[in-house]
């Protein structure tokens, strides 16, 4: 990632602050902001992994047969990427993980998916990890699982074949990482290809589900095993990323609430992220897992105060990026950090529009060309409220301003999915985005 460098000039703004490129903590451009987003602290996960949060070392006698599936809830552009790869890199050692990152935007399709497309990618990524290490295991361990996935696909074959389809080719070898790959990898190619052949595929695979969990599970074990053998690792993590990033948000309730049985069912190490118009789902995913809530960084009060520390803290996030040169003030610096409303997406977001309205000639990012980003960032981001939505943020004002809770229901869910009401500390603290606030539709409706 040594591309994405520190803007020096007005020219290089533009990819400094582009916000869809995940970074690291040992990235140039990395800012901790654990310690300012209220109720949560990064210990929560560490904990809920049975990992103890300052040695990093996982408790293996003590969780032999107790798996962790984790969901980290949080809304899009809070940071939930970047803080897991933080996790990530302190957890990937032999005293604790193998950490296997699953970012489903880059290997489904997220028009149309469903549970096992994900069980099929993760199997894939584990077996693309594995095959890094320059390990050989014993033929047994992969044998059993890629026998069930050459059967599997024969079955699927036969479908095709009565439908008068195209047919899944795959050759099978002797069994090894590298040919079980090449059955993983036509198996996922399938289902992320013509919606006929990945119906096909999921209707097998779930009539085999009982099967399929069995192998899976002792497939999983068998790798631990050896990966404690060799000094790799303890266990395997999985960290399944990009949730929210699925079309709609059917198919993201689809996944996460009708499989919830065949997910219970998986025992592996794994932390999913959460869309927070899930998060109703609470009660019934706490039975068989463990949930953290991560929230935006509170920038303002609900007496429209500005919490100093977090302000610090985003200037940081902002210098980091872009030399303090090429701002007309430092005060242009705090105002679109206010704008972003507590999200580095956001206020990336701002940053580039900002950019897009700046004098080359002039070589700077001015309070002037802020305005006309704010302006036409907040025209979008009202431009579909509804009566009823504007009906929402009215009473959320009116609330926050006396100091009050607003009470949460399912009308809330497609508000905070559009960004338009942003959620911080445990929830319980709700406000409108200020980029809707600041909108014409939002000061008529709402505070004229």
């Amino acid at each position: 990632m040594e591309e994405y460098k520190k803007a020096t000039t007005l020219e290089e703004v533009d990819n400094a602050v582009r916000f869809n490129v995940p970074i690291g903590p040992s990235h140039a451009f990395y800012t901790d902001f654990s310690d300012v987003r209220g109720d949560f602290e990064d210990r929560m996960i560490y904990r809920s992994l049975n990992v103890n949060p300052v040695t990093f070392k996982y408790n293996l006698n003590a969780n032999r047969s107790n798996k962790t599936l984790l969901f980290l809830a949080g809304m899009r552009g809070s940071g939930k990427t970047t803080e897991l790869n933080k996790i990530a890199e302190k957890l990937h050692n032999p005293a604790a993980f193998f950490c296997v990152t699953c970012n489903l935007d880059d290997g489904l399709d997220l028009n149309d998916m469903e549970y096992m497309d994900i069980l099929v990618f993760q199997l894939e990524r584990l077996a693309e990890e594995l095959q890094k290490l320059d390990i050989h295991f014993r033929k047994p361990i992969i044998k059993d699982l890629q026998d069930w996935y050459s059967e599997q696909i024969k079955e699927v074959n036969r479908t095709i074949k009565r439908e008068g389809g195209v047919e899944i080719k795959a050759e099978v070898k002797t069994p090894s990482l590298l040919s079980f790959l090449g059955l993983s990898a036509a198996l996922k190619g399938n289902l992320s290809g013509s919606k006929e052949n990945a119906t096909m595929i999921r209707t097998v695979l779930k009539r085999n589900f009982s099967e399929f969990t069995t192998r899976f599970n002792h497939f999983i074990e068998q790798v631990n095993v050896y990966l404690r053998e060799h000094k790799v690792a303890q266990e395997i993590l999985f960290i399944v990323d990009g949730l929210e990033k699925i079309a709609t948000s059917n198919i993201r309730r689809k996944i996460v609430e009708n499989e919830s049985n065949r997910i219970s069912q998986i025992k592996v190490n794994t932390i999913f992220t959460l869309p927070i118009e899930l998060f109703v789902l609470e009660q019934k995913l706490k039975q068989f897992s463990s949930m953290v809530n991560f929230p935006f960084v509170k920038i303002l009060q609900k007496t429209g105060d500005r919490v100093p520390d977090a302000i610090e803290r985003f200037e940081e996030f902002v210098l980091k990026r872009i030399d303090a040169s090429l701002f007309d003030d430092p005060k242009t610096i705090k105002d679109a950090i206010c704008y972003g409303g507590g999200s580095p997406r956001e206020l990336l977001r701002v940053l580039e529009y900002t950019y897009l309205y700046s004098d080359l000639d002039a070589g700077k990012l001015t309070a002037d060309a802020l305005q006309k980003a704010v302006k036409k960032l907040s025209a979008e981001y009202s431009r579909y409220l509804s009566t009823e939505g504007l009906d929402h943020l009215k009473v959320l004002h009116q609330n926050n301003e006396k100091g009050l809770t607003t009470p949460f229901d399912d009308s809330w869910q497609d508000l905070l999915e559009k960004l338009i009401v942003l959620e911080y500390n445990d929830g319980t603290y709700r406000r409108v985005h200020p980029l809707v606030e600041a909108s014409e539709l939002y000061q008529q409706y709402v505070i004229g």
